[in-house]
């Protein structure tokens, strides 16, 4: 049973905080944690996570983030989520180098992994 609901999404440790292995999104609060401790983000930089966070396991375009995080399209070129999204790497992952948490699915988007972790098969 515990296998059928970590595959279903994050675990909910209530409402507010979405758990992914040893990463914690505490909405309320406004708050990620790995291992317990806060991570270091700008309020943008956890509004990208956040949105990441709220589909885990789905993959997104950077121009549905941007929709997201602003309610507009994405100018050609800007490239500004991919230097976020390596701003919170060099946060969240053991390696940023070697992501495991937020990962590119080139072309199309970026994904936050569902299984983290000690949740990997």
């Amino acid at each position: 049973m515990k296998a059928l609901l970590r595959r279903a999404g994050p675990d909910r440790v209530d409402d507010d905080v979405l758990v992914f292995g040893r990463l914690e999104v505490d909405l309320g609060a406004r708050q990620a944690r790995l291992d317990g401790r806060p991570c270091d983000l700008t309020g943008h930089q956890f509004e990208l996570l956040t949105v990441l966070a709220r589909s885990p396991g789905r993959v997104l375009s950077r121009s549905q983030i941007m929709d997201a995080l602003k309610g507009h399209p994405l100018e050609a070129f800007d490239r500004s989520i991919d230097v976020h999204i390596s701003r919170i790497r060099a946060v969240i992952e053991d390696d940023p180098k070697s992501p495991r948490r937020v990962l590119t699915v080139r072309g199309t988007g970026y994904v936050l992994a569902r299984k983290q972790d000690a949740d990997r098969d």
